[in-house]
């Protein structure tokens, strides 16, 4: 497939009520799917794998509690409300900017509107996801390195 055959699938991609699309040709996949700001493409190679249900990591409300969550309301018990960051987009996971460096966020770090929470690997593009809200990480939701789905839910932050 070449450039301007791949520009007028995301033209019809961006411009139609659908939200991915994925074609396959040849032994190779493209995949293009919508996002917040348009769409863009995933050519994944034969080494990527689907992605795994996510392994849930918590922490309690408070030291010495557990954390209780309503599945239907999304709330805790002391009150707060559970906010749920999804992925805007398909690609990989990464919790910090490079190997050797920390993690942006720890389970129980109190975040602020447009502190970094991870990066989304996309087309090697480095995209860097931002709180919306205030409060404390209560959950991570994707291992390290994982693919991610659009729409999948990455962290849940405790509001107050």
């Amino acid at each position: 497939m070449n450039r301007d055959e791949l520009r007028a699938l995301i033209r019809l991609v961006e411009e139609s009520e659908i939200d991915e699309l994925e074609i396959r040709r040849w032994g190779r996949t493209v995949r293009i799917v919508k996002n917040l700001t348009g769409a863009h493409v995933e050519t994944p190679g034969p080494d990527r794998r689907p992605a795994r249900p996510a392994r849930r990591q918590s922490v309690p409300a408070s030291p010495g509690t557990d954390q209780e969550e309503s599945s239907e309301s999304g709330t805790v018990e002391d009150g707060g409300d559970l906010h749920e960051v999804a992925s805007p987009m398909v690609g990989t996971f990464y919790r910090a900017p490079s190997p050797e460096a920390p993690p942006f966020v720890e389970i129980g770090d109190r975040v602020r509107p447009g502190q970094t929470l991870c990066i989304l690997e996309a087309m090697k593009l480095m995209n860097e996801l931002q709180s919306e809200v205030t409060g404390v990480v209560r959950e991570i939701l994707v291992e390290n390195a994982e693919p991610v789905e659009y729409g999948q839910a990455l962290f849940r932050i405790e509001t107050s």
